[in-house]
């Protein structure tokens, strides 16, 4: 129970009040306080973690795993990798860029050609942006076999391939590293859009990073199962076979898919099971160069078409 001031108590005594009862308010009214203290921050601090990839439980202050040594993010960009189900904490340079330009574009479509082009985008707009057909890639125009796959023809095409990529992209990267992953992308794109140019019309509009997505499929295919993890290579291989229903459920670019998808499957064969030697890692990194010069080479002339048709007009 809580003392009062002697002559705060007697003049409360003399208007009535009950002092005893409002001394033990006071009491509880001052415990009460110290365990909110107590509980947000004060001597009683609850320990926060966050986990590795190896799944080690490491304390939230802790910037390198203690049991395999890997570097860790930082708390607040754990939590932030955990809210979006990121299956890295690593920061993966080639699947943020590839996912940053493929948004940038889609932005920039809806600015110059109206909110509509955001369900269904004009064929002048796919073709200003980058999408292929075979006979513009007969005239000349090479890059789009590239740059198609940074184009997307509506809101439902891009969430399925961006949520798609955005899953098991990061997670490869982190396994076989950023210059075959690029090298990855790179030919399952191109095994794609010449798959696309073999088997449709040559006036057929095709935009989409689709291909990309299957070769990704086809590479975790072989690669879990050289590796020896065989439920994730059948989960991989189921997804293939659900995503194949489905697109022909939606009348998609089955030529273009099947070609990254097969395209993946060597790739996936040749990186699973073992690490690259030192001769093996400066292939993939001159492979992962070459890949790099062919996207800049694609998305300059890319720019340069557009600023060619601005003139122009």
């Amino acid at each position: 129970m809580m003392d009062l001031p002697p002559k705060l108590e007697k003049f409360l005594q003399s208007i009535g009040v009950n002092t005893n009862r409002l001394k033990w308010k006071l009491y509880y009214l001052d415990q009460w306080w110290e365990r909110q203290k107590d509980k947000w921050g004060g001597k009683k601090e609850k320990k926060k973690y966050k986990h590795c990839k190896c799944g080690q439980l490491c304390l939230a202050n802790d910037k390198a795993c203690v049991v395999c040594g890997r570097k860790l993010p930082s708390y607040a960009m754990y939590r932030i990798y955990r809210l979006f189900a990121l299956q890295t904490p690593q920061f993966s340079i080639v699947t943020t860029l590839f996912l940053f330009l493929i948004v940038l574009l889609y932005g920039l479509q809806a600015v110059l050609y109206g909110a509509a082009t955001l369900m269904t985008p004009t064929r002048e707009a796919l073709l200003r942006f980058g999408a292929l057909t075979g006979d513009l890639f007969q005239q000349g125009e090479y890059f789009r076999i590239m740059t198609m796959a940074l184009v997307h023809i509506g809101i439902l095409h891009i969430l399925f391939n961006t949520m798609a990529m955005s899953q098991i992209l990061p997670l490869f990267e982190d396994q076989i590293g950023s210059w075959s992953t690029l090298t990855l992308i790179t030919i399952t794109q191109i095994t794609a859009g010449m798959a696309h140019l073999m088997f449709y019309n040559p006036v057929i509009v095709t935009a989409g990073a689709s291909g990309v997505a299957f070769g990704l499929i086809g590479f975790g295919v072989t690669y879990f199962r050289r590796s020896g993890n065989r439920a994730a290579s059948g989960f991989f291989l189921k997804w293939f076979m659900y995503a194949m229903v489905f697109g022909f459920l939606v009348c998609a670019n089955h030529a273009a898919h099947l070609g990254g998808f097969i395209s993946g499957l060597p790739l996936g064969y040749i990186l699973g099971g073992k690490t690259p030697g030192r001769i093996g890692r400066k292939i993939w990194m001159a492979a992962g160069v070459t890949s790099l010069v062919i996207w800049i080479i694609a998305i300059g002339w890319l720019i340069r078409a557009n600023f060619m048709l601005n003139v122009q007009q």
